[in-house]
C-alpha cells in the first residue's frame, strides 16, 4: 500500500512539474483582457518566524493582456529569476525563455517550445539548460477550446501520465481524472469551471464587493481552528493595490483571536493610454 501510495505522489509530481489541467485554466484567465495594464510591480512580504521574506515581480504585459516578461528579485534587489514570453500572429505563445538563480551553482536556463495544430490542439516541449528535452505535453481541447485531455511524456516520449476533464456549466462543475502510464485511475476531483461572481470555490469561503477573497479557513484537518483574513486597498480602476493576509484562531463562539501578519503585497499599476 505505500509503495502504490508513494508511486502516486511521484505521478503528480511529475504531471505537475510541467503542467496540469486545473493550472493551465487558471492561467489563461488570469488577467482580464480589457484591462489594458502595461506593468504591474509587486512586492511581497512573508512574515514567519524566521523574520520577513521579501521579493518582488515586474510583469510586462502586451496590448492583449499576455505577458511578454516576468522578472523577480530578491531583498537584496538580486535577479533571481527570467521568464521572456514569445507569441505569435495569433497570439498563441510559441516559446519561453526561462532563467533563475541556483545557489552555489548560479545562473541556470532552459526553454519551452510550443507548436500547435491546425485545429489548436498544441505540444509543449520543455527543454534543459543542454537542449535537451525533458518533458513533452500533449493539450487536446474540445468544440468550446475546453481543455479536455493532458498527456505527459519523459524526454523520449515514454508516458507518464494523463489527464482527463469533463465540464458541466450548469452545475459550473468540472471533473478532473488522473491516470498513470498503465491507463489505471489514480487520483479524481472536482472543482468550479468559473470562480467569477456568485460561483465561488468554497462555500466556507467570504469575498468582497469586488469578489476578492477576505476570509477562508486552513482546513488541515477536523480540528484546525486557524483561519485567514485579507484586507485590500483598491486603486481609481478597481484592481488592488494592497493587499494584506492574517492569520487568526476561531473560538467555538466564532470569534477571531491572535491575530498575526502573515503576508504583505503592494502592487504599482502603470496602465496604456
Amino acid at each position: 500500500m505505500r509503495t502504490y501510495i508513494l508511486l502516486t505522489i511521484l505521478f503528480l509530481s511529475q504531471l505537475t512539474f510541467s503542467q496540469s489541467i486545473g493550472s493551465y485554466n487558471i492561467n489563461i484567465n488570469k488577467y482580464d483582457k480589457s484591462s489594458k495594464i502595461a506593468q504591474i510591480i509587486e512586492k511581497t512580504s512573508f512574515y514567519n518566524s524566521d523574520g520577513i521574506k521579501t521579493d518582488i515581480e515586474h510583469k510586462d504585459f502586451n496590448k492583449s493582456m499576455q505577458l511578454t516578461s516576468l522578472k523577480r528579485f530578491d531583498e537584496k534587489n538580486k535577479l533571481i529569476w527570467l521568464n521572456i514570453y514569445k507569441y505569435d500572429s495569433l497570439q498563441r505563445r510559441v516559446r519561453l525563455d526561462n532563467k533563475k538563480w541556483i545557489n552555489i551553482i548560479g545562473y541556470q536556463t532552459k526553454h519551452t517550445e510550443y507548436k500547435y495544430d491546425s485545429i489548436g490542439n498544441f505540444v509543449q516541449l520543455d527543454y534543459n539548460s543542454k537542449k535537451q528535452i525533458s518533458n513533452i505535453s500533449q493539450y487536446y481541447f474540445d468544440k468550446k477550446k475546453d481543455l479536455i485531455r493532458l498527456e505527459t511524456f519523459t524526454g523520449n516520449g515514454s508516458l507518464i501520465g494523463y489527464e482527463t476533464a469533463t465540464y458541466d456549466y450548469e452545475t459550473n462543475i468540472m471533473v478532473v481524472n488522473q491516470y498513470n502510464n498503465r491507463n489505471e485511475l489514480v487520483n479524481s476531483n472536482d472543482r468550479p469551471i468559473n470562480h467569477s461572481g456568485d460561483k465561488k470555490q468554497k462555500s466556507s469561503n467570504n469575498y468582497n464587493e469586488q469578489g476578492d477573497l477576505i476570509f477562508y479557513k486552513r482546513n488541515w484537518n477536523d480540528n484546525d481552528n486557524v483561519c485567514y483574513t485579507i484586507e485590500y486597498k483598491y486603486d481609481k480602476s478597481g484592481n488592488w493595490i494592497s493587499k494584506k493576509r492574517y492569520s487568526h484562531i476561531k473560538t467555538e463562539s466564532g470569534k477571531l483571536k491572535r491575530k498575526k501578519i502573515k503576508m504583505v503585497k503592494t502592487r504599482k499599476i502603470k496602465y496604456r493610454e
